[in-house]
């Protein structure tokens, strides 16, 4: 074998292997990163004002800067968690109180109102073709999504020291970031060979893309939750953190959005008798919670994405199915990258070209 293809060889897997220790080591702590990252980013022209008041002390600067996050965003969302996991525990104590003693939520007093016999009559073809039993599938249903997320949201609590360490650790890259971030970004480039046009070019979609995700669809999502909670509340309904809170989450899917929460939730009013309060629902959730998407979530993308929405929509359901809440912000960005790499490879034989001397 030639020496100089041997030497290339054991430096690719040598550098093959550096990364993958590098990847195991920073694994658990990816999360706290990306965050710390996104929130960087999408924040630095405050740090960079900050820093000309500051007088150019970075110290100074990023430690500001650092603490007004925490005050503005780190506190209140640590404080929604907590209210999300006991409003979470009520609402499942609630329905297993009821559906023990045969009273209130019990699926068994639905499925004979009045008012679904007639549509429950309508599937009852398909339900016996397919072997179904809406009696039996709803409540478990029901039960298994709510501990799904009684689960999640106090495992958070109960690990709660791992969450305060990787809390911890978010808060100071955030410092670092704001302090040094430039300085890095400085030196990776030296390292990656690609020409400054490209480099430019993905420093502004990261850029871009964070800023459409994190303003565009997140803010929009909380604002319909919020929305949403309110009118549950006015209704009457029981935990309206809760049923804001997966409606915030269920306002990323496309078309039904937050109507999975809020129908349901006039169709119970509506069998319990309570006419008005499940009309005011139903319009309220169509004009205010739903309705708003179409203003807010445009408002908010167009002109800093510079993406299709469908692009966006993919990155963000896709990034948390396989990175959790992380993939909220790495999806959008992972598809704008290959978007932009697919873009550079289709300019590169034409630029090849153009500087071919024949």
């Amino acid at each position: 074998m030639d020496r100089s293809l041997f030497t290339t060889l054991l430096t690719f897997t040598f550098a093959l292997l550096l990364a993958y220790l590098l990847y195991t080591i920073l694994s658990p702590f990816l999360g706290a990163l990306v965050w710390a990252g996104a929130i960087c980013v999408i924040t630095l022209s405050l740090y960079e004002k900050l820093l000309t008041r500051c007088k150019g002390r970075e110290i100074a600067a990023a430690a500001l800067m650092t603490a007004a996050v925490v005050l503005a965003v780190i506190i209140p969302l640590v404080g929604l968690i907590v209210t999300v996991s006991r409003e979470a525990a009520l609402a499942y104590q609630y329905l297993e109180n009821a559906t023990a003693d045969g009273s209130g939520l019990a699926v068994a007093n639905l499925l004979t109102h009045p008012a679904v016999i007639p549509w429950l009559e309508r599937i009852k073809p398909l339900t016996s073709s397919l072997n179904l039993d809406p009696d039996a599938m709803l409540l478990p249903a029901v039960k298994k999504g709510l501990a799904t997320l009684l689960n999640y949201s106090t495992g958070i609590l109960k690990n709660f020291f791992e969450f305060l360490f990787k809390l911890m650790l978010m808060v100071i890259s955030l410092f670092f970031f704001y302090k040094d971030g430039a300085k890095f970004l400085k030196h990776f480039w030296r390292v990656v060979d690609i020409r400054e046009g490209l480099k430019t070019t993905i420093s502004d979609t990261i850029k871009r893309v964070l800023g459409a995700v994190m303003y565009g669809i997140v803010l929009t999502c909380l604002v319909q939750g919020a929305l949403g909670g309110l009118g549950f509340k006015v209704a009457g309904l029981p935990s309206p953190i809760l049923f804001g809170a997966l409606m915030a989450i269920c306002a990323l899917i496309p078309v039904i959005g937050t109507a999975l929460i809020w129908l349901p939730g006039a169709l119970y009013l509506l069998m319990h008798g309570q006419t008005l309060h499940a009309l005011l629902l139903i319009a309220w959730g169509v004009v205010a919670v739903s309705g708003i998407d179409n203003i807010l979530r445009p408002l908010f993308i167009s002109g800093i994405a510079k993406l299709h929405i469908l692009i966006i929509i993919l990155g963000v359901l896709g990034g948390i199915l396989a990175f959790g809440i992380t993939g909220v912000v790495a999806g959008p960005v992972i598809l704008a990258l290959v978007l932009v790499f697919f873009a550079e490879s289709r300019q590169e034989p034409a630029l090849q070209q153009g500087n071919d001397p024949s």
